[in-house]
């Protein structure tokens, strides 16, 4: 049987998107191989917890490291918890990784897979890549650093020979394949696209008008339009912002935030200083299994992501949206994979980022016609159900694993 070791900054008990799915995909794959996962120290919502230097959870076997835990929202301050987590992982991989064994990393951390390749050349171990955001053009499309500087022209050489090293490569999308298979020209083989999953055993489309987020907010007789997840850079919150302004108390519309991120305080400020109305921002519930609660605290839910942002980063929370039974706005490149799902079966509306007068135009008519929704978001959880469940997911890395095993 083969040893897998994953590697990553965050795992259980950390619930947020990463390491609510790299927990999963290693328990997935403890029940057919020997896992064992090297990961930084216990967070939950990037919070320090108490937990063990070592245990196991259902059949993987956890290693925690040591790391520094600054505010992530600070640039420098999430620089420096990149730096010190990524060492000490490769530290004790160093000691624990043998011959033929094979690693599992993720692109978040940036520095992390760079280690894992470095564990090939140093102990002959397979990797697998997973990407979760592209690097470096991440970079260029948050405006952190221009296409012709150095620093991202030094990150596509070297991404260039991470790529060609890795065994295999897991992609999020379509959009993201697409973006990978251009560094590698005839080399796109290793490459697999397997997507993350909805969370249907939890996440189910629930009575709105028992909902208690909207209770406990005084929503339930306003049309909600929710945006749920990361408030961060790669998000267009801007464009929600301003649709609300256009449409504050003209309309029974109200705007609902769930989340944080480097972004939140910017809208803070904005509802403030624009002394806006109908805009409402909280924090996440503590537990996500009571996720299904605060997804289905809407009518229709939005997503949006800053222009250039298509096959960088696929998001997770679609997923679960479409399981709430929610029909979903996305505010996305064209081509990205967010609007290839939303327009192929029919489960809402694409726009483009800073296209505010059709953002409007949307919501206006989204509002207008709640029997569209109804039915829209009735489609999306049959979708979700049946064509994005962990199943599925859980079937596609065992796959992987087992061409790994069988061509090593």
């Amino acid at each position: 049987m083969t040893k897998i070791w994953v590697l990553t900054e965050l795992y259980y008990p950390e619930q947020t998107s990463t390491g609510y799915i790299l927990t999963h995909t290693a328990e997935g794959l403890a029940q057919e191989y020997d896992v064992g996962v090297i990961t930084g120290p216990p967070t939950n919502f990037f919070e320090r917890q108490k937990a063990l230097p070592y245990e196991e959870k259902n059949n993987v076997k956890i290693y925690r490291c040591q790391g520094t835990s600054f505010n992530k929202d600070i640039f420098w301050g999430r620089i420096i918890n990149l730096v010190t987590r990524s060492i000490t992982i490769f530290w004790k991989a160093f000691f624990y990784c043998k011959k033929g064994e094979t690693i599992l990393v993720v692109t978040n951390p940036p520095l992390l897979p760079f280690f894992a390749l470095l564990l090939k050349w140093l102990k002959g171990c397979n990797f697998v890549l997973l990407i979760h955001d592209l690097y470096p053009e991440i970079l260029v499309a948050t405006g952190l650093y221009k296409a012709s500087s150095f620093i991202v022209k030094i990150g596509h050489l070297l991404n260039r020979v991470l790529y060609k090293e890795a065994t295999k490569i897991i992609t999020l999308g379509r959009d993201m394949t697409k973006l990978v298979e251009a560094k590698l020209d005839a080399d796109d083989k290793k490459i697999t696209c397997i997507t993350n999953w909805a969370e249907v055993e939890t996440v189910r489309p629930e009575d709105r008008f028992n909902n208690e987020t909207l209770k406990d907010l005084n929503l339930i007789n306003k049309f909600v339009v929710l945006y749920a997840g990361n408030i961060g850079r790669t998000h267009a919150i801007e464009d929600i912002a301003k649709a609300a302004k256009f449409l504050d108390l003209s309309t029974n519309i109200h705007f609902l935030f769930i989340g944080f991120g480097a972004k939140k305080q910017w809208l803070e400020n904005y509802i403030k200083n624009q002394d806006i109305k109908n805009i409402t921002a909280v924090a996440p519930r503590p537990d996500r299994a009571e996720q299904s609660i605060s997804l289905n605290a809407c009518d229709v839910a939005i997503i949006t992501f800053i222009p250039g942002m298509a096959g960088i980063s696929v998001p997770s929370r679609m997923y679960n949206q479409m399981a709430a039974g929610k029909p979903i706005i996305a505010v996305t490149d064209d081509w990205s994979e967010l609007a290839e799902v939303v327009r192929e079966n029919e489960i809402g509306w694409v726009i483009k980022p800073g296209d505010i007068t059709t953002l409007v135009e949307t919501i206006k008519y989204a509002a207008e016609h709640p029997e569209v929704c109804t039915q829209m978001g009735a489609k999306a959880a049959t979708v979700a159900q049946t064509k994005y469940s962990f199943f599925e997911t859980d079937l596609a890395y065992k796959k992987l694993f087992k061409e790994i095993e069988y061509f090593s």
